[in-house]
């Protein structure tokens, strides 16, 4: 299993969480527990946010699925229904009925950066044409979302060809992101890979979705502990 995740947003959700746990303290030490009340619950807030928001969102590459984990869902694509690769504002996977899902951990660079990137190559299967939709700074392997869209064709284009596993290296490690290898088995933070590809495929729709009940948690959390301060 192939995991993405945009680098600046695990690296700036981590300080932000740090942060606010260190002011936190601080301010429980230096105020006690009343005078701190509104300011431990902005930090709660602000630290549930940066979780939920930007830690926990990435993109899951199986040898014959992929599970996108957004802010309150999480959709599971099985690559039997797949049908093309798009990455104009996000990287998003369009399947054979015309069901749509997109990756917030996964977004299309903004005008300043695209000046600074090489658009994109959509080959690289000579053998079998790539899903990959869109040319261009959004679909090159050193932005975001064309680095996740590359990762998922390149799973695709495996199991096209025989359920071959996916290569253990990513070739292409882009500025803004993070690639990881991780084993199949369920990761400790929620039981995202527990729907099979086959039972997607039997639904009424090509994506199967459910609430990311993790991050849903932590925001409650986090907002209400923020409005109890007051």
């Amino acid at each position: 299993m192939k995991q993405f995740r945009a680098r600046s947003s695990l690296i700036y959700s981590t300080i932000v969480m740090g942060l606010c746990a260190v002011i936190g303290i601080m301010v429980l030490i230096g105020g006690g527990w009343y005078e701190a009340r509104p300011a431990l619950g902005f930090l709660a807030a602000l630290a549930g946010l940066a979780f939920a928001a930007y830690f926990r969102p990435r993109v899951d590459v199986f040898s014959d699925h992929v599970v996108v984990v957004n802010v309150v869902t999480i959709s599971t694509v099985p690559f039997a229904r797949l049908e093309s690769i798009r990455t104009r504002w996000a990287l998003e996977l369009v399947t054979d009925d015309a069901s749509k899902t997109s990756a917030f951990a996964a977004p299309a660079p903004g005008a300043m950066k695209s000046r600074r990137i090489t658009p994109g190559e959509t080959g690289g299967h000579p053998e079998a044409p790539t899903l990959i939709y869109t040319n261009g700074p959004s679909s090159s392997p050193e932005s975001a979302s064309g680095s996740a869209a590359h990762m998922v064709d390149d799973a695709f284009q495996a199991w096209r060809k025989g359920g071959e596993a996916p290569s253990a290296t990513l070739t292409a490690q882009p500025a803004d992101a993070s690639a990881a290898v991780t084993s199949p088995a369920t990761t400790a933070s929620g039981a995202e890979n527990t729907l099979s590809p086959e039972t997607a495929t039997a639904s009424e729709k090509a994506i199967s979705r459910r609430p990311n009940w993790l991050s849903i948690a932590v925001l409650v959390a986090g907002f209400g502990l923020f409005v109890l301060s007051f």
